[in-house]
């Protein structure tokens, strides 16, 4: 664990043990054992999307999801970490938008399969590059640094807290890239992913050429896509 989450524990003692057991993907995030993060993770990643449910809208599109769910299962059966599990959901959205959660949830916008015009290979990149994202805890550790002011209101149990976080920061973030070597590093891992489950790794470059020929507006790319890596600096790593 980072030193964030040790100091944080620290500042707020044992006396909040009671009130994070409530909030267990925090208490045990901070303290507990390897197996114990990633079950808080999972707890965290639960909670997070209920409230995302209540911040987008879900789309109930039963033949396109089934679609989706198919290219999650194969990707899953390549993931090197024992109990992830995806959780697939797709959501409306004007640009293409992927949104990765700490155990596995995932929203998919149904702009981001018709932007890739239901590539296969290329909807299985963007997956695999968001799971890279919770695997390597990413987005977690964004999250709770984000937070981190909240904290404490978290541990006491206040109603509506973090649906407000969510609505007024968290949505706006999770919809946005991280820094730039961490996107790197999730491209790496996604290719590495996207192979390992038999797709064709050629559905990275692909896709990222699509990105690169929209232009650098972000009105028109909108904030997931706009917020990445340049097309061509992705490209240039990849091919490294």
């Amino acid at each position: 664990m980072s030193s964030f989450f040790e100091n944080l524990g620290r500042k707020l003692g044992r006396a909040a043990v009671p009130a994070y057991r409530k909030s267990k993907w925090i208490w045990e995030g901070l303290t507990g054992t390897e197996e114990e993060a990633l079950e808080s993770e999972k707890d965290l990643g639960e909670t997070l999307a209920a409230e995302l449910r209540l911040a987008t809208e879900i789309l109930d599109d039963p033949e396109l999801l089934t679609w989706l769910q198919e290219i999650c299962l194969r990707l899953e059966a390549s993931v090197d970490q024992p109990g992830f599990t995806y959780h697939c959901e797709l959501m409306q959205g004007d640009h293409p938008t992927t949104i990765g959660l700490p155990g596995g949830y995932l929203f998919v916008s149904r702009s981001l399969i018709e932007f890739c015009e239901h590539n296969v290979d290329e909807v299985a990149f963007v997956i695999a590059h968001e799971t890279a994202h919770v695997i390597r805890r990413h987005t977690w550790d964004r999250m709770i640094q984000q937070s981190a002011l909240r904290a404490a209101s978290f541990a006491a149990g206040r109603a509506g807290v973090l649906s407000g976080w969510v609505r007024q920061q968290g949505l706006p973030m999770l919809r946005s890239a991280h820094g730039k070597d961490i996107e790197f590093v999730a491209d790496k891992d996604g290719l590495g992913l996207v192979r390992a489950a038999g797709y064709d790794h050629n559905g990275a470059i692909s896709f990222l050429r699509r990105i690169e020929g929209m232009g650098t507006d972000p009105e028109v790319l909108g904030e997931y896509l706009a917020s990445h890596p340049a097309p061509e600096e992705r490209i240039a790593r990849l091919k490294l």
